[in-house]
């Protein structure tokens, strides 16, 4: 199955998935190399959560949270 694309598949069901995939497999990528660097798995998952935690508080227009 092709994941569809955002600038092809604006209104369509199955857009949100298509989204968590390609955001998921981005992160994996980006926790590996941060592993590499000596970082442990649950410093990195714990910060990613934190990091997207306040993102979402910008998105929502307030301020992030203090860690």
């Amino acid at each position: 199955m092709k994941t569809p694309t955002p600038s092809t598949a604006i209104s369509t069901p199955e857009r949100p998935s298509a989204c968590r995939i390609e955001v998921e497999s981005a992160m994996r990528s980006l926790i590996k190399e941060i592993v590499k660097q000596g970082w442990s798995r649950a410093e990195v998952a714990l910060t990613l959560a934190d990091a997207a935690e306040d993102y979402v508080m910008e998105l929502a227009g307030r301020s992030p949270t203090q860690h």
